[in-house]
């Protein structure tokens, strides 16, 4: 393996991007929460820039995410906020809306793009389709097999992106859904509350919990599981996958620290040491376990699951 990928997570503020550049992450993203579907820090100028300076400074990759789901109205907007932050040296901005990808080209046209809609992006030939309109990058579908992304990745044109880590987006609707179902059971006189850990959908059967996480782009929501590929990195990284995304909204910052710190260590492994990477792949498992006791589960994800994708022909 000749280049290491990238280890991409979202900070929620500056002081916690230094701590995550020291744990080992090596890019990052940052967005305001106006323009981005969901963040784990707003950041407003002022922060963007001091983020950028701090990144820059620490030679780590920095770029802008502005993945809302765009209406008419919010469409302006948006282009005045590009105008206002085109100035800042990122190195890249990553939209879901083409709408947003118009923009983009428009107002910063030497930018590099790309495109994060996390159900998309399923095949090479849509991934290329967008390659050749000047997408530099594309994130896969939460909900491809492993075979599946190393295909695309054979195949793709530009760069490739994909969930190693954290809850991944399952649904995503511009609707307040929560407000909704409860204006709906309260009209009717039912006394319905919210949990004070948060909104949850329970799965009885599976005894699971999940996450609807609703803001001022609507409601999203998120897998019951977290994905955890710590011990499984090395097909990937052979096949030189770009980036491997921490998905961090749900972590506290030392958690997300020590899960840097442990892809860190198991990117190192598979590039120096695979053998011993190997061997002790289970226990960097067991530690992330170990982070998330009492909270949520961890699995693989849809890496070695069949999948609405999988081709039935076979």
């Amino acid at each position: 393996m000749s280049n290491k990928p990238e280890l991409l997570v979202a900070p929620k503020n500056v002081a916690e991007l230094g701590l995550l550049a020291e744990a080992g992450a090596t890019a990052f993203v940052v967005g305001d929460a106006r323009f981005a579907l969901v963040v784990r820090g707003s950041f407003g100028e002022r922060e963007l820039k001091e983020a950028v300076n701090l990144a820059h400074s620490l030679e780590k990759k920095i770029y802008l995410l502005v993945d809302a789901i765009y209406p008419n109205g919010l469409l302006a907007e948006l282009a005045a906020y590009l105008q206002d932050v085109k100035y800042l040296p990122f190195a890249g901005i990553r939209v879901a809306d083409l709408g947003a990808y118009m923009l983009v080209r428009e107002i910063m046209p030497k930018m590099p793009v790309q495109l994060v809609d996390a159900m998309m992006l399923t095949n090479h030939e849509t991934v290329n389709y967008w390659a050749s309109k000047g997408i530099t990058r594309g994130r896969l579908a939460h909900e491809l097999t492993l075979d599946e992304v190393l295909e695309i990745k054979n195949h793709a044109a530009c760069e490739i992106e994909v969930l190693i880590q954290g809850v991944p987006l399952m649904f995503t609707s511009r609707r307040k859904l929560v407000d909704n179902y409860l204006d709906f059971h309260r009209t009717f006189g039912k006394n319905v509350t919210i949990a004070e850990d948060g909104n949850f959908l329970f799965d009885k059967e599976r005894d699971l919990y999940y996450p609807i996480v609703q803001n001022e782009h609507g409601t999203h929501i998120y897998g019951g599981n977290d994905v955890c590929m710590v011990d499984n990195l090395a097909e990937l990284l052979t096949a030189g996958i770009d980036s491997l995304y921490i998905e961090s909204f749900t972590y506290q910052t030392e958690e997300l620290v020590k899960v840097v710190q442990l892809y860190k260590m198991a990117v190192e492994l598979v590039a120096v040491d695979p053998e011993k990477y190997s061997k002790i792949g289970r226990a960097l498992y067991a530690e992330v376990e170990k982070l998330q006791a009492g909270k949520r589960r961890t699995d693989r994800g849809f890496y070695y699951k069949p999948t609405i994708y999988k081709n039935q022909s076979r």
